[in-house]
């Protein structure tokens, strides 16, 4: 088998290559891919000279510079990158910390408290603050980066790269295990299928542990400037974009709902973008409509999950409208999450592993070499989703004639109702169609005629009136039986730590407002 070079190779060449351009800026500070290049030989050579080969490092920080850093130096050391969301409480850290068997730590002032808090279950953990004092039960962040280059072990392509925690919302959070030879073949992908050039200038505003992150690699590859956008909001996301003229930012649908909800939006200078990316959940209707109709066709829906890191299908923006001819005719495509990427299988199967016809339900499963070879010390769950060569995603999906893919829910979160299936996703997409309503989410409870029913949750734009009955008109027509029996409103619906709706959390209070009123 070719072994193909990892990933601190193939970084150092692009280094190497666009030497005197800017790679990367921050809070006013800009790096060449020279200057990059020699801070991570140097912070690899001193991890490697305090980290066994193969040492996990939890990264729980905001989003800097020094994230940047740490990840392509663990890379070239031959050490493994735990990514852990700045907004994670000290437990949740804990947890995956204990989980992963973590050999070392680094934070920042903004996660110094529950960093503290969660290092208290590993006794011996190094704990290093890539900001401020320079207190450590090691090595300070000074000494790290004052160390010269030197030589690095060698590392493998096939060697453990990373362990990625999945959010949580189905359970304990699982480690993911991505090896250099999984996370080659994502930026593989998106260099061969995505639109990256090297005179692009990328905005990122959600978190490098994430999506965010992923991006970095694959424009840094071209020769691209990345731009950290200070304190991940969206005021400094739309006061960095005519600023640094960022040419392409990615994002959570409900980053992108406030961007298109905000009454200056037809005032704000956005001349410089060509691209947006979208994913990680479905975007509501209304949110897409009001984004292609300000930014243009200039977005893309891609689709991903932790197991099967970024790549597994994508949306190009000529894809969003129907074609003009032929069935739903010019329509917006919401839900539609395109087709694989090239170098992806995927199919949509029963319960049985057969696969369905086109226009039924069916459990997305995947085949390619950026999925992970199992979850970190769990055998029995990972037999779960890997059977045969392919991995079992929980999400469910149509397929139609020309091979485009629109989500339906996750296994877990269909409703069965008088006997009959309920996907919350189709059901929030026409939720989100109304012109009042900002975002919807549709969770089931149990029921003692029906078996279960569909609530929804709903938050409305700003001074919007609306009520249950006017939203169980809106449905019936399109919905009939499947219309949620219950309409609940919120001021805006819970997130977890990555900015995705908390479904969760919604159920638990479900269970709880069962008795209450049907229209609260």
């Amino acid at each position: 088998m070719n072994t193909g070079p990892p990933l601190g190779v193939v970084a150092a060449q692009a280094a190497r290559k666009f030497a005197g351009r800017t790679c990367l800026t921050y809070s006013g500070r800009r790096w060449t891919f020279a200057e990059l290049e020699l801070i991570v030989e140097g912070l690899a050579t001193a991890l490697a000279a305090r980290l066994p080969v193969g040492a996990r490092a939890g990264l729980f920080m905001s989003n800097r510079p020094e994230y940047v850093f740490l990840q392509l130096a663990l890379e070239r050391a031959g050490l493994v990158r735990v990514p852990l969301n700045a907004r994670f409480t000290a437990h949740e850290v804990g947890v995956i910390l204990e989980d992963s068997g973590a050999d070392a730590l680094f934070f920042d002032s903004v996660t110094g408290d529950r960093a503290a808090e969660a290092s208290l279950r590993m006794p011996g953990l190094w704990c290093c603050q890539v900001d401020g004092p320079d207190i450590a039960n090691g090595a300070t962040w000074s000494d790290l980066m004052g160390g010269e280059a030197g030589p690095v072990r060698p590392v493998a392509i096939d060697d453990v790269c990373s362990i990625n925690y999945t959010s949580g919302t189905s359970g304990k959070p699982k480690g993911v295990v991505l090896t250099h030879r999984n996370w080659a073949a994502v930026y593989k992908n998106m260099l061969v299928d995505r639109d990256i050039r090297g005179d692009d200038v990328v905005g990122h505003v959600g978190p490098l542990t994430h999506a965010s992150g992923t991006y970095f690699l694959p424009w840094f590859l071209r020769g691209a400037c990345n731009v950290i956008v200070e304190g991940g909001t969206v005021d400094a996301l739309v006061d960095a974009i005519p600023r640094e003229r960022v040419s392409v930012f990615t994002c959570v649908p409900t980053l992108l709902t406030r961007i298109v909800n905000r009454p200056d939006i037809e005032r704000l200078d956005f001349g410089s973008l060509r691209a947006i990316g979208y994913g990680a959940e479905p975007i509501p209707f209304n949110t897409l409509e009001k984004a292609l109709r300000r930014f243009g066709p200039i977005l893309t829906q891609n689709y991903g999950l932790t197991e099967a890191m970024m790549t597994v299908a994508f949306l190009r923006p000529e894809e969003h409208f129907a074609p003009p001819s032929g069935a739903g005719a010019g329509e917006l495509r919401v839900g539609c999450i395109g087709r694989p990427y090239s170098f992806v299988e995927v199919v949509l199967r029963s319960p049985d592993g057969c696969a369905v016809p086109a226009g039924e339900v069916g459990e997305i499963t995947i085949r390619s070499e950026h999925m992970m070879g199992g979850y970190w010390n769990r055998p029995e769950e990972t037999a779960k989703v890997l059977r045969d060569g392919w991995l079992w995603s929980g999400d469910l999906a149509t397929r139609d004639a020309e091979g485009f893919i629109t989500l339906a829910g996750r296994s877990k979160e269909m409703l069965i109702s008088g006997g009959f299936n309920i996907y919350p996703q189709e059901v929030e997409a026409l939720l989100t169609s109304h012109p009042s309503v900002l975002e919807a989410a549709v969770v089931g409870v149990p029921d003692p005629d029906w078996g279960e029913i569909a609530v929804a949750y709903v938050s409305t734009v700003p001074n919007a009136r609306l009520d249950g009955d006017a939203l169980q008109a809106h449905c019936r027509p399109v919905l009939g039986f499947r219309t949620p029996k219950s309409f609940r409103f919120l001021d805006a619906l819970p997130k977890n730590a990555n900015g995705k709706v908390d479904k969760p959390s919604l159920k638990a209070r479900a269970m709880r407002e069962q008795g209450g009123e049907e229209y609260g």
